[in-house]
């Protein structure tokens, strides 16, 4: 049954509600003492009591998992705890998006506080993702005997042979699908997605930071077993958790166990503002209020990603690391300049894209788009825009001299981690590596044919979970009902993000008051109920949307209006606010 009677709306969506457990809601509810509305919306994501504790109020004494756990931890902890304890200089060599660059500066800080030296190397785009065998003779030339890759590694099998025979001892430390028929030769490989670890391994859906982390700890405790912080002040690993959190949401990973953990803790440490470049973003932005993981995801992350997009891809990774508040400050500047830039550049890869798209018949379940020398960097933001707008998997491909470099968004049901592998595998593609809902690749410009051949022997319409039609919805308020004491309520089961979505309320038999077209295409409203409450609402990116057209209609019709709640505060005053994802008529 819909919800409202709501069969489709104005973005073509029938509403339907969330499955909720009744009997586990009441449980919940008695024994935790939460509102009723609280205790529904948990027992929709959580379908065990025994996990609710943890989920609510996890500790790090509690739930974070024992490093050693994972494979090959101990012997990359103890062989990087020798170069420690020689004073040797250590070589890290991270990926160019957030992950990498909060992995390479937690782990740069790290040992630099314990007074080592760092070389550290993130690519630009151009030179591809990775590690770098030129990179592997520079280490060593420079007096390197140990060298990390971070958030990458697992397929780099010619850059890690090359530090092999060198001498190098490589350890891998990263999280991205493993090829099924090889490792790289690496001294050790830190990864619970190795096909040899354990598939219900609470690390398995960690980002690389947090792979990093564990790492830190498991050092750190080794280096004390040796005695290495007798006459010398053991490092605070917890000031290191806002870097965790950040790297965490922005790759978009589970955000249930110790995932949510991290984000969780780093949320808070990120409170204290320790982190110099952290705090140069939150002033960037104006930020007034505690950062939250849509801060992260959506204010920060795109700052960070814009040097790996269109700059040189290493200043995230030294603002984050920054021990110099004006540096950090110069730094943070320098990306917003960036992101602005890339903003651009997106734009119209964008509209190009989307003209291919609607000027041919959609054949397959999937859409592929391609441009002459589209600008890397922003490939993978449009593919993203493109499965967000149709609802399928998108591949966006930059077609260049001989070789062509792609980035793809997924849907769930369609793998593109294996997908990619497997391609690889049969030689379709050159290289590339991802998770289930995104990846990167590049191939040979005489092989886009077989590629796109591939595809269509690889992914079906019956492979697709969710169809597109469907809106979930986990309750329907009315005006007088969204409070501050609910969102309250509603923020224990906060953070948000994968796997732990923002709850999505309806407010029932709405009329828009007011209507402004802001920058960027967003749409700001003023609801008002039949009772006579204003709420403030905005809608993103919706002015040349079907939803914007009906909420820019000057008839005065009631609506049934989709969306998610927010705390607003401004000049001291806090009121609640809806972000608006889709509207009906009311009948």
């Amino acid at each position: 049954m819909s919800v409202l009677g709501v069969e489709s709306s104005f973005n073509g969506l029938k509403w339907v509600y969330k499955n909720i457990d009744e009997r586990l809601a009441l449980a919940i509810s008695q024994r935790f003492d939460l509102p009723d509305i609280v205790a529904k919306i948990l027992s929709a994501r959580i379908h065990n009591l025994d996990e609710i504790n943890a989920f609510l109020y996890p500790t790090l004494k509690n739930n974070l998992p024992n490093p050693f756990s994972l494979i090959d931890m101990k012997k990359a902890a103890e062989r990087m705890s020798v170069a420690v304890l020689n004073n040797e200089p250590i070589g890290l060599m991270g990926d160019y998006d957030v992950d990498g660059a909060t992995s390479t500066a937690l782990l740069k800080m790290f040992l630099e506080e314990l007074g080592i030296s760092v070389f550290c190397y993130i690519p630009d785009r151009e030179d591809g993702y990775g590690p770098s065998a030129i990179k592997m003779h520079e280490y060593f030339n420079n007096g390197c005997k140990v060298v990390a890759t971070l958030d990458c590694g697992m397929t780099a099998f010619d850059p890690i042979q090359e530090g092999t025979d060198l001498g190098l001892d490589v350890i891998v430390l990263d999280h991205h699908d493993a090829d099924e028929k090889r490792y790289p030769n690496a001294y050790a490989i830190v990864n619970p997605k190795r096909l040899d670890e354990n598939p219900d391994h609470p690390c398995h859906y960690m980002a690389a930071v947090g792979v990093v982390f564990l790492f830190t700890v498991a050092l750190n405790t080794i280096l004390r077993e040796k005695g290495f912080y007798k006459n010398k002040q053991e490092p605070n690993l917890i000031k290191y958790l806002d870097l965790v959190a950040f790297g965490t949401v922005c790759d978009v990973v589970r955000l249930q166990g110790v995932n949510r953990l991290f984000v969780k803790a780093g949320l808070k440490q990120m409170q204290t503002q320790n982190n110099l470049g952290l705090r140069a973003l939150a002033q960037l932005v104006n930020l007034s209020e505690p950062a939250s993981a849509y801060h992260l995801g959506y204010v920060f992350g795109p700052r960070i990603n814009a040097c790996g997009r269109v700059g040189k891809s290493d200043i995230g990774m030294h603002l984050l690391s920054a021990s110099d508040p004006i540096k950090a400050g110069v730094l943070a500047q320098e990306l917003e300049a960036l992101n602005l830039t890339r903003r651009e550049i997106e734009t119209s890869v964008l509209l190009e894209a989307i003209e291919q798209v609607e000027s041919r018949p959609l054949e397959t379940p999937f859409i592929v788009v391609q441009g002459e020398n589209w600008h890397q960097g922003v490939v993978g933001i449009v593919a993203g825009r493109l499965k967000d707008k149709y609802n399928m998997p998108v591949f966006a491909l930059s077609i260049e001299e001989d070789e062509i470099k792609g980035s793809s968004r997924s849907v769930q049901g369609v793998d593109l981690g294996t997908l990619v592998m497997n391609a690889i595998q049969k030689g379709i593609l050159s290289r590339g590596g991802g998770h289930p809902m995104a990846a990167g690749f590049s191939l040979k410009k005489e092989n886009l044919t077989l590629f796109k051949d591939y595809l269509k022997e690889s992914i079906k319409s019956d492979m697709i979970a969710n169809d597109g039609s469907l809106l979930e919805i986990d309750a329907v308020l009315d005006a007088q009902s969204a409070t501050i004491d609910l969102m309250d309520n509603i923020l224990l089961l906060a953070p948000f993000g994968e796997a732990n979505p923002e709850p999505v309320f309806v407010l029932k038999d709405m009329l828009i008051s007011k209507t402004t077209i802001l920058k960027n295409g967003h749409i700001a409203c003023v609801l008002s109920s039949k009772s006579g409450k204003y709420i403030n609402a905005i809608a993103f990116r919706a002015v040349d949307t079907e939803l914007g057209h009906k909420l820019l209609n000057k008839e005065k019709n009631y609506l049934h209006i989709a969306g998610t709640l927010k705390k607003d505060t401004w000049k001291g005053n806090t009121k609640v606010q809806m972000q608006i994802i889709d509207a009906a008529f009311a009948t």
